[in-house]
C-alpha cells in the first residue's frame, strides 16, 4: 500500500503536464505603448569634483540638479 501511494506521489509530481496555450490569430493586433520614460545619469567634473545629473532621454529635459558623487 505504501509503495502504491509513493509511486503515486512521484508520478504526480515528477510527471511533466502539457500546457495548453491559445495563439493569436493572424486578424488580431496588438497594441503595445511605452509608458515608462529613458532616464540616463550624465556625469561632469566641476572644479575637480565629480558631478551627476539625472536625463530624461523621453521629455528631453534635466530631472535632478548636479549632485556631488
Amino acid at each position: 500500500m505504501k509503495k502504491t501511494i509513493l509511486l503515486l506521489c512521484m508520478l504526480t509530481f515528477l510527471c511533466p503536464t502539457p500546457i495548453v496555450a491559445s495563439e493569436i490569430s493572424s486578424t488580431e493586433t496588438t497594441n503595445i505603448i511605452v509608458r515608462a520614460d529613458i532616464k540616463e545619469w550624465k556625469y561632469k567634473f566641476i572644479n575637480g569634483k565629480l558631478y551627476k545629473r539625472l536625463w530624461n532621454s523621453t521629455q528631453r529635459r534635466w530631472e535632478t540638479d548636479w549632485i556631488p558623487v
